[in-house]
């Protein structure tokens, strides 16, 4: 089980040097097999990554494309079904990883994409165009994703301890 974590500053201020770094290293024992960061501005997400399945193998989170940043940790177990939905071909999804699909599931129906997956997840999208964060967990509440409202930014981890580390908290 992987480990995520954020900040999104809502006042126009950037968010505070090391703060991800932070909050990402109160969770390390997640990331047994690598804890990135990405710092951009107001938005900041870590991800503490331990493979699992063999989707795992190809896991490399954040990620950050033209129209959106995500992280997620996260077990799909309707892999098949979303990629029949989505036109992703079989040889194809076999090197995909689950964020990857997640991110392809977004795209497809927005902010309505949790819906459609079934597994265990928690998830953070930054809807790049739109400047909207959309947070998601599992309907069976496997997954917890903990969040605080600060003077001027929000700030989730799915761990307490990952919460608790950022500044202002």
């Amino acid at each position: 089980m992987s480990a995520i974590c954020g900040v999104i500053r809502f006042d126009g201020a950037d968010v505070a040097p090391r703060t991800i770094k932070a909050m990402a290293h109160a969770m390390k024992h997640r990331g047994v097999d690598g804890v990135e960061t990405v710092e951009l501005g107001r938005l900041a997400f870590g991800h503490c990554l331990m493979r699992v399945n063999h989707e795992d193998m190809h896991e490399a989170q954040p990620i950050v494309a033209r129209d959106a940043v995500l992280i997620a940790d996260l077990r799909l177990d309707n892999r098949e079904d979303l990629a029949v939905t989505l036109g992703i071909a079989d040889a194809d999804l076999a090197a995909l990883c689950d964020s990857e699909l997640l991110l392809a599931a977004w795209r497809h129906w927005g902010d309505d994409c949790a819906r459609h997956l079934v597994g265990d997840f928690a998830f953070a999208i930054w809807d790049r165009a739109k400047g909207t964060l959309l947070l998601g967990r599992d309907h069976m509440g496997q997954r917890i994703v903990f969040y605080h409202r600060g003077d001027g930014f929000l700030a989730f981890a799915t761990e307490l301890g990952g919460l608790f580390a950022a500044e202002g908290v």
